[in-house]
């Protein structure tokens, strides 16, 4: 696994996004922000321009209104509490691994 710190969406590191491409079969974008036009969807762009054609998997906040609690309350009441994140990963990479 390679973890790699967006530290910015634009303009998009597409030498770090190749250097990835060219090392993994599954790629994983993770962010405390909604998936629609966030970084997820740049990354998703700058693969498909590349011609990507492993499994992406994007993790981010949904397209619904969260209540108001904690931010860790939020975060798992969004699916990105560590327990629902490990299991998502670990199942998209048993998917990935069978087919």
């Amino acid at each position: 696994a390679t973890v790699a710190n967006m530290r910015f969406v634009k303009p998009l590191d597409m030498a770090l996004i190749r250097k990835l491409m060219a090392e993994h079969a599954v790629l994983v974008t993770l962010e405390e922000n909604m998936v629609a036009g966030g970084a997820g969807s740049a990354v998703n762009e700058g693969l498909l321009a590349e011609g990507y054609t492993g499994r992406v998997v994007n993790f981010g906040l949904p397209d619904v209104f969260i209540e108001q609690a904690t931010q860790q309350e939020q975060l798992q009441e969004a699916g990105l509490g560590v327990e629902t994140l490990l299991a998502g990963i670990q199942q998209v990479l048993t998917e990935s691994s069978a087919g």
